[in-house]
């Protein structure tokens, strides 16, 4: 099967072996029409043999129709059906990419593709992260909330556990990994890399680490120079303690010297 791209979602052909009433099997066209009912009813299901959630299909057609038998003792029909698919199929450790639909006080809430849910617990935040609940948001303690997610807001996060209950797909997901979070923090292009299923290629990944270096080494800067400015700071209100202790002192003394 090939390897999912496109924020997890592959393309593939899928063979599906169902089972039609001997009504619906009269002649191709009906037999057709059969399959896709049965398609329909199996979408946005996550199915074994695909190894995710049937997305999309398109194009069926029928496997040997000519050979069509009626199963003995049971009463149907098996048709085999071809056709071009699309599956969601994430796998423990990779990226996607999502928008925030719920923020909690102990976890983040997550739509993939706006439709499969993802959370994300307090303790897989960015350890900077507290909760601002006066905007509703999470955000970083260390940059003055430079960094942070809210209601809407698009991230990338790493696929920690994957779920299935009754055919239904649910996501755990971190955000305390390299390369996840805010995607407006993170810049375009680090999103870019998760929705196209990461980027393989030496010469579309070197320009973005190019990029990246670069806004480290921004990002050092800036942390150095803020770093310097509070020093500067910290002195200058040391220098004045110290202007207003002399100064005080020296008022002492003239008060003690005007009594004596």
């Amino acid at each position: 099967m090939p390897r999912a791209g496109a924020n997890a979602v592959l393309s593939t052909t899928a063979t599906f072996k169902l089972s039609l009433h001997p009504s619906a099997v009269a002649d191709r066209g009906t037999s057709l029409q059969g399959a896709r009912d049965l398609l329909d009813g199996m979408l946005m299901r996550h199915h074994d043999r695909l190894g995710g959630v049937l997305v999309s299909y398109e194009k069926p057609r029928l496997v040997h129709h000519a050979d069509l038998r009626i199963v003995p003792m049971a009463g149907y029909v098996d048709v085999r059906v071809e056709a071009e698919v699309r599956v969601f199929a994430p796998e423990v450790g990779s990226k996607l990419v999502g928008r925030v639909n719920k923020i909690g006080v102990d976890h983040v809430g997550v739509l993939v593709h706006d439709v499969f849910n993802a959370s994300l617990a307090a303790k897989d935040l960015p350890r900077d992260f507290v909760h601002n609940p006066a905007e509703d948001v999470w955000e970083s303690a260390e940059d003055g909330g430079a960094h942070r997610v809210g209601v809407g807001t698009e991230c990338v996060f790493g696929v920690k556990k994957i779920s299935e209950y009754d055919d239904v797909l649910h996501l755990i997901g971190s955000m305390a990994e390299e390369g996840t979070g805010a995607v407006d923090f993170l810049g375009d292009d680090e999103a870019q890399d998760t929705r196209d299923g990461g980027a393989d290629e030496p010469a579309k990944s070197q320009p973005r680490r190019e990029k990246k270096a670069r806004k480290e080494k921004k990002e050092k800067t800036r942390e150095k120079r803020e770093k310097t400015e509070k020093t500067e700071k910290t002195e200058k209100k040391k220098e004045k303690r110290a202007k207003r202790d002399r100064e005080g002192n020296g008022e002492e003394r003239g008060k003690r010297r005007k009594k004596s």
